[in-house]
């Protein structure tokens, strides 16, 4: 096990190898190195004794269950029972300190004691804060992932973090907690089984801010994975008052989900527990027995709060709490259905709009809007199927808006124009027409409409420019009677006389 605060590793601990196996008995030596203590500790009642003898010293063998080593000092070790791996553990504690600056770095190696790797070892890195200061620990390298108390990891190295004497987890290698922030002192331990060699893994210490939590763990979630965590102590009670904080990172376009998997509430005489959720500068403040809110997407951080509780009657319970959170991406169906909803409505908007353009379109070609002073181009043709020969003698027209004709009636009236007409008069075209005559040998003629005569069109209300033909008629006959009246009385005698 090594530990350095320049970048350069230093040996912690030199086992000298003097191994040897003396009627039943096992002895080496051993020298720990400065800030590192070995302690010896037997895990069975049993006689087996564990001995120290310093070298060079006029002190007598002292036997004892319990052993610690320290002070750089040179010590023979003897175990006096057959199978002394079975019988004692050991624990190899370094000590750290930071400075205002920086901590140092946790560095695993079996390197110099390979006399102890029968037996079942603990290593311990005691790390104390600068003054008013924090320290961290990143695993940003192998990660972290939280454990039950009872479970073991598959690569035999379980670890555990501490912060001061409060148990904040353990743990296994590969998980995603990145990193873990503790107040003034903690400590970072490496439990591995008789015969497991460490992983050559290290884990940078720095100095950090202060804070009002025990700790902050940071978890960093991949897309669709999740982690499942539990507070401190558990499944004992988190003590009274105290704060735990985990900052969770979650990947893009995802959310977090969180579910408690088992929770024990205390008796509180004092404030209440609740978990503070805080995302985007909102902060929300959820009791442990009410249903936990669904967050937003984006990172979050999340704070345990315990209250005074009452410990006055035995076994009462405490505050514990184990639950699950996961990453999962926002649905894209959703979006793939709003999507086709807002495609959708834009199509029928579209749609609306065509077809209101068409109705438009139609009611002008069924009833074209034009001035009233101008009706003579507010009207439409009629069919073209006309009886031949009516083409050129009247243009006959099908539909005419009935508010443009009296309003140019009244127009005409008030000028003078129907001075002589005082109501609406019907006019019959045919009954106008002159005859048309053809020859048909000798002095016999016969009328056209006699022998020729297309049939008759359908009776019908007269158009309106029939009604202006037959006023216009009517208007230059006065006028010509008016101005040539000598003409016109003798060409009626002579007609008359023929």
């Amino acid at each position: 096990m090594f530990s350095d605060k320049s970048g350069v590793s230093l040996q912690t601990l030199l086992l000298i190898t003097t191994v040897a196996f003396v009627s039943g008995f096992k002895t080496f030596t051993v020298t720990p190195d400065k800030d590192t203590s070995i302690y010896i500790n037997s895990i069975k009642a049993s006689s087996c004794k564990v001995c120290k003898k310093v070298l060079g010293s006029k002190l007598n063998r002292q036997c004892h269950r319990i052993l610690t080593l320290n002070k750089n000092t040179r010590v023979t070790i003897e175990f006096y029972c057959p199978r002394p791996e079975e019988e004692f553990t050991v624990e190899i504690v370094r000590n750290i300190e930071c400075n205002s600056t920086s901590c140092g770095r946790i560095i695993q190696s079996d390197g110099g004691f390979s006399g102890l790797l029968d037996f079942s070892r603990r290593f311990t890195w005691k790390i104390k804060a600068y003054s008013q200061k924090s320290f961290q620990i990143n695993f940003a390298e192998t990660g972290l992932r939280q454990i039950a108390p009872t479970d073991s990891c598959n690569d035999k190295h379980t670890y555990t973090l501490r912060a001061a004497d409060v148990l904040l987890g353990k743990y296994c290698s590969s998980g995603p907690i990145s990193n873990a922030q503790i107040l003034n002192q903690g400590s970072f331990s490496l439990d591995l089984p008789a015969g497991q060699k460490p992983k050559p893994d290290q884990f940078h210490v720095s100095v950090g801010e202060k804070i009002r939590t025990i700790a902050n763990i940071s978890v960093t979630l991949l897309k669709g994975s999740s982690s499942t965590l539990m507070s401190p102590n558990y499944p004992g009670s988190f003590p009274d008052y105290d704060v735990m904080e985990w900052y969770f990172q979650v990947p893009n376009k995802h959310k977090a989900a969180i579910k408690f998997m088992n929770l024990t509430l205390p008796t509180c005489l004092k404030d209440q527990t609740g978990m503070e959720y805080s995302s985007g500068g909102k902060t929300q403040v959820v009791r442990l027995d009410e249903v936990q809110p669904e967050l937003n997407e984006g990172s979050f951080s999340l704070r345990l709060r315990n209250c005074k509780m009452d410990t006055r009657l035995s076994g009462s319970a405490g505050l514990s709490v184990e639950f699950n959170v996961s990453a999962y991406q926002v649905s894209s169906n959703l979006k793939v259905i709003l999507g086709a909803v807002a495609a959708l409505f834009i199509i029928a908007i579209i749609v609306l709009l065509v077809v209101c353009i068409v109705i438009k379109k139609k009611k002008k070609e069924l009833i074209p809007a034009v001035p009233a002073d101008n009706p003579g181009n507010n009207v439409q043709p009629g069919p073209k199927s006309l009886p031949a020969g009516c083409e050129d003698e009247n243009r006959l027209y099908a539909t005419i808006d009935d508010s443009l004709v009296y309003s140019h009636l009244l127009y005409r009236q008030n000028y003078g124009v129907y001075d002589n007409y005082d109501s609406y008069q019907s006019y019959n075209a045919e009954s106008e027409m002159p005859p048309i005559y053809e020859d048909v040998g000798g002095e016999r003629t016969v009328s056209l409409f006699q022998s020729k005569q297309d049939p008759p069109l359908p009776k019908r209300a007269p158009s309106y420019m029939e009604l202006m033909t037959a006023n216009s008629d009517h208007d230059s006959e006065q006028r010509n009677e008016e101005e040539h009246p000598s003409t016109v009385e003798p060409r009626v005698e002579l007609e008359r006389e023929n």
